[in-house]
C-alpha cells in the first residue's frame, strides 16, 4: 500500500482526498494533516449569534462555466445533491447615487461616458475570447500583450474618460483584490470580463457555501488528523519523514508521497529538512509571492431597509476604494432580518485589518447611499473575519510556467513531492479544483508507476486468465514478446484493432477537422507497426502512411502495406515538411523523456494540420492499465495535463472547443463499445487528443 500524506484540510485538501478516492482508491492510504480544528480552510458560512441568519464569512461566490463547456467544479456540487441560487446585480454606488448598469451611467453621466465603457468591454472581449478565458492560464498567457503590462498602464491608455475609469475599476477591484500598480493586464483583463453576458455565471450553494466542504468531508476516506500541524518534511531513502505538533506533543511519521494542499502564505510556514529541496521550495514561494488581502464585515440589521431600492445579489460601491456589498438575503433565508456583508479588499483591506471592529462598521455603514439616512440604531450584530494574504494579486505567477513545474516544483529530485493551490490557477474554487485535479493526475501516474516496478500491476491485470500463464517482468522495452504477447491478449496481428479501432479513429479525425468523406486527407500512423492500421486507413479512402522503427515488428509488414509503411525514428522522421495533414500517433509516451521534445518538434513538422495523440496516459486508469499491460514499454507516464503542455511548447493548439462537437465526437466513441474502454475514460479527455498546428 503506497502511503500518502495531504497536508492542509481545506478546500484543496479535500478536494484532493476525493480526487485520489476516484483516481487511485484502493491502492494507497491517505492521512490528511490540518493545523486547526475544523476542515473547509476559506469557506466559511456562519450564523449570526443574534438570530438564526446564515452569512458567507469566506468565499463569496462560485463561478459556472457551464455555458462553455465541462464545469467539474458545478458537477462536483451536483454530485452532493447541493442546490445552487443564480447571483446577479448591476447596481454600483458611485458619488452617492445608486445607478444601474451602462444604461444607468448613460442616463446620469452622459453618452461619452457610457460609449467609452462599451468600447473599452468590446476590446476586452477582442482580447479574450470565452474559448480561451474558459481554457484558463497556461504558458500561452506569456505571449498576451497585457501579460506583462500593470493593469494601471492598460487604463490608462485605452480609458480616457475619467468617470468610465472609476466606473470599471469600482465594478472589478473587489474580484482582483489587490491594486492596479501590483496586478498585471492580463490578470485585469480576466477580472474585467466577468462582467461580460458570455463569459461567467455566478452562484452560491444554499445552505451555505460550506456544504460543500460537509460533502467532501463525509466522503473523505483519508484519516484525519485535526490540530495538528505539519512543522517540517525531510526527504529520506524510501520517501519522506513527516514532522508535526498537536499541542505540545511532537510526532513523526513517514510517507512515499506528500502532496501540499496548503494556502501560498501556509506553504512559507513550513521548513523542508534538506537544503537543496528548501532552496527549490523557496524559489517557488518566491515565484507566486504576491499577496492580496479580504475583509468580511457581515452585519445583521432589524429589517432589510435598502429593499424598495436594491433588487439584486450586491451593490458594487467605491467606498474603500472599490468594495462588494453582498446582500445576502438573495441566496439565503434572512427571516425578516437584513443582512449586508462587506467584501473589503487590497489596501484596503490591509489597512483596516488594523481598526477595531466596531470603529469599522461605524466607517463601513458611512459609506451606504446617503438616501438610506443613519441606520445604526438597526444594526443587531457585525462580524469581522479578517482574510490577508489569502489570495493572490498575479494568480499563476508571472512568467507563467508550466503545469508539471508549477505542481511539482523538485520533480527532477524529489518528484513524489506535489503542491496545489488556488494561487496556481486563478485565486477562484474553480481554480483549486483544476489544480488539484491536475496534481492528482501526477501522483496517480507515480503511484501506477511505483506499482508496475513492483510487478503489482501484473498480478492484479493476470486475475481470471489462463491459469499458468507467466506474468511478464515489468520493462520499458519493446521487444518481441511484448508484440507476440500485445497488450496481455495473443500476437499484434491478431488484436491491434481493438485497441486502435479503424473506424473510430478516421470517423473521429474527420468530425475534429471538419473534413466531409469525399475530401482527402493525408494520414501518418507514428507507431504503424507491421501496418495494420495503415492498411486499414487506405481501404477507408485514407492516403495512410506509416512510421515504425522496431525492426521485429516492422518486418511482418504485409507485401501490399510495403510501400505505405516506412521504417524510421519519429525523432528524425524520412519525410519532407509539411508532408501530411494529420499525424496519429500512438508512440511518443515509449520514447525516451529527453528526446520527447525533438519528436514532438518532428511531428510538427511535418504535418499541415495538426495531431491525433494516441499515447498512453496515467489519466487511462489503473484497472484498464492492469488488464492491457499498458504500462509495458512505457518510458514517460505522463497526464493529459503534462502531454498537452509539451504539445504547446511545440505551436500546438487544442482543436475542439466547441461543446456541441464534443459532445458529437462523444457519440461516436460510446457507439464504437471497447474504444471508449480503453481509449477514452470520458469525454472531457477527447479535448485533449486533438491539436492543431498554431494558427492553422
Amino acid at each position: 500500500m503506497i502511503r500518502i500524506a495531504v497536508i492542509g484540510g481545506g478546500p484543496g485538501g479535500l478536494m484532493t482526498c476525493d480526487a485520489l478516492r476516484e483516481k487511485v482508491g484502493q491502492l494507497v492510504c491517505v492521512t490528511l494533516f490540518e493545523a486547526s480544528d475544523r476542515l473547509g480552510g476559506k469557506i466559511v458560512s456562519r450564523q449570526f449569534t443574534s438570530a438564526p441568519v446564515l452569512y458567507e464569512a469566506g468565499v463569496a461566490e462560485i463561478y459556472g462555466y457551464t455555458t462553455l463547456g465541462h464545469d467539474p467544479l458545478h458537477n462536483m456540487i451536483q454530485s452532493f445533491g447541493l442546490e445552487t441560487t443564480v447571483m446577479d446585480s448591476d447596481a454600483l454606488h458611485l458619488d452617492g447615487k445608486i445607478i444601474h448598469g451602462i444604461e444607468g451611467m448613460r442616463a446620469v453621466y452622459g453618452e461619452a461616458t457610457a460609449d467609452e465603457i462599451l468600447r473599452f468591454r468590446a476590446l476586452c472581449s477582442k482580447m479574450m475570447t470565452p474559448e480561451a478565458y474558459y481554457e484558463g492560464i497556461g504558458k500561452i498567457d506569456n505571449d498576451h500583450p497585457w501579460a506583462f503590462k500593470k493593469a494601471n498602464q492598460i487604463m490608462e491608455r485605452f480609458v480616457k474618460d475619467a468617470t468610465a475609469r472609476r466606473f470599471i475599476r469600482t465594478m472589478a477591484r473587489s474580484d482582483i483584490a489587490t491594486e492596479e500598480h501590483i496586478t498585471n493586464g492580463l490578470n485585469a483583463l480576466k477580472n474585467y470580463l466577468m462582467d461580460v453576458e458570455g463569459y461567467i455565471d455566478v452562484y452560491s450553494i444554499n445552505g451555505g457555501n460550506e456544504s460543500l466542504i460537509r460533502g467532501l468531508s463525509d466522503r473523505c476516506e483519508a484519516a484525519i488528523r485535526l490540530n495538528e500541524r505539519v512543522v517540517k518534511v525531510t526527504p529520506s531513502n524510501t520517501g519522506f519523514e513527516i514532522q508535526s505538533v498537536r499541542g505540545v506533543e511532537h510526532l513523526s511519521a513517514n510517507f512515499d508521497i506528500v502532496i501540499c494542499s496548503l494556502p501560498h502564505n501556509w506553504l512559507a510556514t513550513m521548513a523542508w529538512g534538506e537544503e537543496a529541496l528548501s532552496q527549490i521550495m523557496t524559489r517557488h514561494i518566491a515565484h507566486f509571492d504576491r499577496p492580496a488581502h479580504y475583509l468580511r464585515l457581515a452585519v445583521l440589521f432589524e429589517r432589510p431597509f435598502w429593499d424598495q431600492t436594491l433588487m439584486g445579489s450586491w451593490l458594487m460601491s467605491e467606498a474603500f476604494g472599490g468594495c462588494c456589498i453582498y446582500i445576502e438575503g438573495s441566496r439565503h433565508d434572512s427571516k425578516g432580518f437584513g443582512v449586508l456583508n462587506w467584501l473589503i479588499c487590497g489596501a484596503d483591506a490591509l489597512a483596516f485589518a488594523n481598526v477595531d471592529d466596531q470603529t469599522l462598521l461605524q466607517t463601513a455603514l458611512s459609506t451606504l447611499p446617503r438616501d438610506f439616512g443613519d441606520v445604526s440604531d438597526l444594526v443587531i450584530e457585525a462580524n469581522v473575519h479578517r482574510w490577508l494574504s489569502s489570495v493572490n494579486a498575479i494568480p499563476g505567477g508571472l512568467p507563467v510556467r508550466g503545469v508539471l513545474e508549477n505542481h511539482c516544483p523538485a520533480s527532477k529530485n524529489y518528484p513524489n513531492l506535489v503542491v496545489t493551490g488556488d494561487y496556481l490557477f486563478d485565486s477562484t474554487l474553480n481554480g483549486l479544483l483544476d489544480s488539484v485535479d491536475a496534481a492528482t493526475d501526477i501522483v496517480q501516474a507515480r503511484v501506477m508507476a511505483l506499482r508496475y516496478l513492483s510487478a503489482t500491476a501484473q498480478e492484479s491485470g493476470n486475475r481470471g486468465r489462463a491459469v499458468g500463464r507467466p506474468l511478464p517482468k515489468p520493462s520499458a522495452r519493446i521487444d518481441r514478446s511484448y508484440f507476440d504477447h500485445y497488450r496481455g491478449i495473443g500476437p499484434f496481428q491478431s488484436c491491434w484493432d481493438r485497441f486502435a479501432p479503424p473506424d473510430l479513429i478516421a470517423a473521429l479525425i474527420r468530425q475534429a477537422w471538419s473534413i466531409e468523406g469525399t475530401q482527402p486527407i493525408r494520414l501518418l500512423v507514428a507507431g504503424s507497426a507491421s501496418g495494420e492500421l495503415v492498411q486499414a486507413m487506405r481501404e477507408r479512402g485514407i492516403d495512410a502512411h506509416g512510421l515504425e522503427n522496431n525492426r521485429y515488428i516492422y518486418g511482418k509488414t504485409q507485401p501490399a502495406c510495403q510501400p505505405y509503411n516506412h521504417f524510421g525514428s519519429l525523432t528524425d522522421m524520412p519525410f519532407d515538411d509539411a508532408s501530411f495533414d494529420i499525424v496519429y500517433e500512438s508512440c511518443l509516451c515509449h520514447v525516451s523523456p529527453r528526446s520527447i521534445p525533438t519528436a514532438i518538434s518532428e511531428i510538427a513538422r511535418v504535418s499541415r494540420r495538426g495531431l491525433f495523440f494516441g499515447s498512453v496516459t496515467a489519466d487511462t486508469g489503473t484497472e484498464v492499465c492492469d488488464t492491457y499491460e499498458l504500462l509495458r514499454g512505457v518510458k514517460k507516464l505522463a497526464t493529459w495535463w503534462e502531454w498537452s503542455e509539451l504539445l504547446f511548447d511545440e505551436d500546438f493548439e487544442l482543436l475542439v472547443h466547441d461543446s456541441q462537437l464534443l459532445a458529437n465526437m462523444w457519440e461516436t466513441v460510446l457507439k464504437a463499445g471497447l474504444g471508449s474502454e480503453i481509449r477514452f475514460p470520458d469525454s472531457e479527455s477527447l479535448r485533449y487528443c486533438f491539436y492543431k498546428r498554431g494558427g492553422s
